[in-house]
């Protein structure tokens, strides 16, 4: 699933979603016609009648709405978010759910507690390397990785063995914030249908875009839509993903961005920049951003398609592994300068 991206070309969906619907309309088809044929999707359509189509344009969310702590908007007494009760909402059908948003810091604060013994056996998280290779690299290859920060290396890999699981709510909620952030809607989607290929999933169902990955995949998406100074990047990126010309399925291209962002961790190439922050989690979540914006930057100004995407994807991820301070230096200043636009507006 990760390479399709490169393989083929993104559904007549993502053209004009607006134009898609006034025919869906005209020829007499509807999302239950599709849908009836599974219980779940049936389900979903009933809660989807009461949420209107919405133009898919991401907005910055009110500081007091969003950037709080999803647990001081629900029952003080939740252990986690991941069991937190969704709002109740007056007016509405009572099937009808509206789920606080979750962040990245509340996310990994879950997985830390989690018992993650069941996949740490299947993680690989490092190059094993052996011979003349394997001693080559070890005297000019990247430094090794502080050992207080194994531990932490670790739990990432461990997130990526993990699959996306509808019996875990805090998995639900991640899909959901991700959906809502990007297309300003307050209400939960159904978790099945077509309209995730709005926000560039391939399909009705989300998670089989997510095997190569796992949950990762997800979480670095949070992360960029939860982290406010990275909301104009996202807001750019989403609105290209829906141009005319330059369109593409934006959570396929993220999941691949997560793939390069996890290989460059495991070839070593961010242990210089872990070290010397004494932190993994935030560089590579970063380093996720400045490929993501490394891609955006080259589609963007050299006016590519889908069709260029395999050759951008695979320069991308050999130009940004052996580059990671001049990608990082490159995303830092691109948030210079959307903060220094921001204040001038002011």
């Amino acid at each position: 699933m990760l390479e399709s991206l490169q393989q083929k070309e993104p559904p007549s969906e993502f053209v004009d979603v607006a134009e898609r619907n006034r025919k869906n309309q005209s020829h007499g088809v509807n999302r239950a016609d599709r849908l009836c044929q599974d219980e779940d999707f049936a389900a979903a359509q009933e809660e989807w009648e009461a949420v209107q189509c919405v133009e898919p344009i991401l907005r910055s969310p009110h500081k007091e709405d969003f950037h709080k702590s999803p647990k001081k908007h629900i029952d003080g007494s939740s252990s986690s978010p991941a069991k937190s009760p969704a709002k109740s909402s007056q007016g509405l059908p009572p099937n009808v759910k509206i789920t606080p948003h979750t962040d990245f810091d509340e996310v990994w604060d879950f997985f830390t507690r989690q018992d993650m013994s069941h996949v740490m056996g299947s993680i690989k998280p490092t190059l094993e390397q052996r011979g003349v290779n394997g001693l080559f690299r070890s005297i000019f290859g990247p430094k090794k990785l502080k050992a207080e920060l194994i531990e932490e290396r670790n739990l990432l890999f461990a997130i990526a063995q993990c699959q996306f699981d509808n019996n875990e709510p805090i998995h639900l909620q991640i899909l959901q914030t991700v959906y809502k952030v990007l297309t300003s809607t307050k209400i939960d989607c159904p978790r099945f249908g077509s309209h995730w290929d709005v926000i560039g999933f391939q399909g009705v169902d989300p998670a089989t875009d997510l095997r190569g990955v796992g949950l990762l995949g997800l979480v670095q998406a949070l992360y960029l839509l939860t982290h406010e100074p990275l909301l104009p990047l996202a807001r750019d990126i989403f609105r290209l993903s829906h141009d005319q010309h330059s369109q593409f399925p934006l959570m396929v291209l993220s999941i691949n961005v997560t793939r390069i962002s996890l290989q460059t961790l495991r070839e070593g190439y961010l242990n210089k920049e872990c070290n010397s922050r004494s932190n993994v989690r935030h560089v590579l979540n970063q380093f996720f951003t400045a490929v993501l914006f490394h891609i955006y930057w080259i589609w963007k100004t050299e006016s590519k398609t889908i069709k260029d995407s395999g050759f951008i994807i695979k320069d991308a991820e050999a130009y940004c592994k052996r580059n990671v301070k001049t990608v990082l230096q490159k995303l830092q200043a691109q948030l210079r300068k959307y903060s220094h636009d921001e204040a001038e507006m002011l």
